[in-house]
């Protein structure tokens, strides 16, 4: 690459990847054994998760050199805060708190804690509904961890979504700081941007702790690392590393959630366009690193689940973006952080020059551009097929806030540039600090606002209920029980999760059954 590669991957990236790469691991074997007609039963599973991550990680950690301590403290602190306060939640159970989808998601973990195989029996789906077609990643680690912690899936779903969503935060830290590499305290501002993702919470929590949108989560954490990748690319020393971690990240994107490989995938092949400092041939060897396993897994997955293809068309209730929602004070850093990244924008004594800044900026603009891109089109096909919902068009938007918190990121450091150049005195940046702080004042005090609305409400799964609806499945006919419970959500997981009656039945479809 003519493109100096100054910041070449850091200890700290390294492990955020192998952490990553650990997850998909698991995924990716499961699958493979099933196509070969074998079982992954969870002590199979243990040695060849640990074996190809170990030397994934070791591969990684070689192409790495030590960065700052600041860096691995500040994502430390990231990720531990994160899964700390996650768990806190859901403490002393661990039991899921959410309603929404959690009832089908258990169904699916269910199946597979009793069978160690995908599902291929059609008569299933009379139990099942359309999760027999859904892809299953994030119920293969749930099933998997309950079995590995001596527990099982109910009690291991939410701590294994929660670990996904603290190191997707962690991915968010670890972008700032490469973004940031040129900025003093750097590490410290990069906290920032996790920070802000508090802001639109009912985007990057909400999803999680009460509609229980577990696959998305999760594909979240794999798209945040395809982000990452591409991120790294840019100025690394041994680019082909970034690709493979984007390729594996991929694959295991589209076996947990396939919505998110659209931005990233639309994203690396702009980036591939634009990069005219490097050999055309040379190119087309990345892209077919980053993108030929994950065709490859696609195409023989896609084999006979045709079904899976409507998931584009999909319509239902879901949340419709607002500045109130999004976070006025989110949206004005972005909107300035997108200004200065595609104007010229000189500060005294900043090392990094603008083309600098707008060259690291370049993966996190057009991964937006995807996001964009993608809604627009699922936006057309719900206008075709009449789809007033156009779910599957604002569920695209769930992954906007990450690089937009990124993107808030480059006026708070320009800021600090252009103070240190101009000195204390200079007047315009004291007007420039004040409407800064006053700016950064009023988002935290939103994301304060906005974590403590989320509360520590009681969950519709629960313990007692749970051991009931155990013993009563093994002692009394499932399909003559008769149970009072307070809520709706909890009749509907104790009947279906818990009793194992079939959602296609005259009593599933009844909804005095759950009142």
């Amino acid at each position: 690459m003519s493109v100096a590669a100054t910041h070449p991957i850091t200890r700290t990236e390294a492990v955020a990847a192998t952490l990553t790469i650990a997850f998909v691991a698991a995924i990716l074997w499961c699958w493979l054994l099933d196509l070969a007609g074998l079982a992954f039963t969870p002590a199979r599973m243990l040695v060849l998760t640990l074996v190809s991550s170990a030397a994934a990680g070791w591969h990684l950690w070689r192409a790495s050199r030590p960065g700052s301590t600041g860096d691995a403290v500040g994502y430390a602190v990231v990720v531990t805060a994160a899964l700390g306060w996650l768990l806190w939640l859901a403490w002393p159970s661990l039991l899921p708190i959410g309603g929404g989808d959690l009832t089908h998601h258990l169904l699916l973990v269910d199946y597979l804690e009793r069978h160690w195989r995908l599902v291929h029996d059609p008569s299933v789906e009379a139990y099942l509904g359309e999760m027999v077609h859904y892809t299953p990643g994030v119920h293969l680690l749930i099933a998997l961890a309950g079995r590995w912690f001596s527990s099982d899936g109910l009690h291991m779903t939410h701590a294994v979504v929660a670990l996904s969503l603290a190191l997707k935060a962690g991915f968010v830290y670890v972008i700032a700081c490469r973004l940031l590499a040129d900025a003093p305290w750097r590490w410290l501002l990069a906290l920032a941007a996790p920070l802000l993702l508090l802001i639109p919470s009912v985007y990057t929590l909400e999803g999680f702790l009460r509609e229980s949108f577990l696959a998305q989560v999760m594909s979240e954490l794999f798209a945040g690392a395809m982000w990452w990748a591409l991120v790294a690319w840019e100025e690394v020393d041994r680019p082909l590393v970034a690709m493979a971690v984007f390729a594996v990240a991929a694959c295991g994107a589209f076996l947990t959630w396939p919505v998110w490989i659209g931005p990233p995938c639309v994203a690396l092949g702009l980036l591939l366009l634009v990069h005219r400092s490097m050999p055309l041939a040379q190119r087309i060897r990345h892209g077919l690193v980053a993108t030929l396993p994950l065709a490859i897994v696609g195409g023989i997955y896609l084999l006979g689940r045709a079904q899976m293809l409507g998931m584009s068309g999909a319509a239902g209730a879901v949340l419709r973006p607002t500045i109130r929602q999004v976070g006025p004070e989110l949206l004005v850093l972005a909107a300035a952080g997108l200004v200065m990244a595609l104007l010229p924008v000189h500060a005294p004594s900043r090392p990094a020059s603008s083309s600098t800044l707008r060259r690291r900026l370049r993966p996190t603009l057009v991964l937006l551009a995807g996001i964009g891109l993608q809604a627009g089109v699922l936006a057309l096909q719900a206008l075709a097929q009449h789809n007033a919902t156009a779910y599957m068009t604002f569920k695209t938007l769930y992954l906007a806030p990450y690089p937009l918190a990124v993107l808030a990121l480059v006026p708070l450091s320009l800021l600090l540039a252009w103070l240190r150049g101009n000195g204390a005195g200079h007047r315009r940046a004291w007007i420039a600090a004040t409407a800064a702080v006053l700016l950064v004042a009023a988002a935290g005090t939103d994301a304060v606002l906005r974590i403590r609305a989320i509360r520590r409400t009681p969950p519709s799964v629960t313990e007692a209920v749970w051991q009931a609806g155990v013993w009563a499945r093994e002692h009394l006919p499932r399909g003559c029980i008769a149970y009072l419970v307070p809520d709706d959500d909890t009749a509907y997981w104790l009947h279906l999760a818990v009793l194992r009656n079939p959602r296609m039945s005259e009593r599933s479809a009844d909804l005095d059954t759950y009142l």
